[in-house]
């Protein structure tokens, strides 16, 4: 007889049932909790300096020097806040700012694709900030296509393809 076919159940192997029950009742450790709550904390503050820099029209190097002077004064490091909001993209807000960290080497490699795909995501539900990013980006992609730099018309046609396309909601 077989373990499969066996009428006598393996007492060593837990239930499925009794599985789901110890991972639904395993809580995370409170100082885990503490832990992203403080990081959350940050990652709003650095939002509001974000969102008030942007309003006033502050320059790409101040925003981004404000983000890292930011964090340092916290206690913490881009990266930890890049990965916060990596899990937490949830909000226009968020996903705008994490944009911002792709498009300026903040905690990260700059990755243009990742950030106008983040940018258009909140620009489509019409979030004003990552409007204006996309519109700035398109702007100076146009600028230096019109220099004849072969890479800014290559990006510029697929910016200006993807933000022509019907929102998906």
């Amino acid at each position: 007889m077989t373990a499969a076919t066996s009428s006598v159940p393996d007492i060593a192997r837990p239930s499925m049932n009794a599985m789901k029950r110890r991972s639904i009742i395993i809580p995370q450790p409170a100082n885990h909790r503490k832990l992203k709550d403080a990081v959350k904390k940050i990652v709003d503050e650095i939002l509001e300096l974000f969102i008030e820099a942007q309003q006033i029209g502050k320059d790409d190097n101040g925003i981004t020097n404000m983000i890292l002077d930011h964090t340092k004064k916290r206690n913490t490091n881009a990266v930890e806040v890049l990965e916060w909001l990596l899990c937490n993209q949830h909000t226009l807000q968020y996903k705008t700012l994490l944009g911002y960290f792709y498009l300026h080497d903040i905690g990260t490699e700059i990755d243009t694709r990742k950030a106008y795909v983040l940018y258009l995501a909140a620009a489509k539900k019409d979030y004003p900030i990552a409007q204006y990013l996309l519109e700035m980006a398109i702007h100076y992609y146009t600028k230096a296509s019109k220099l004849g730099h072969e890479s800014s018309q290559v990006v510029l046609n697929k910016l200006l393809k993807a933000t022509s396309s019907p929102p998906s909601s």
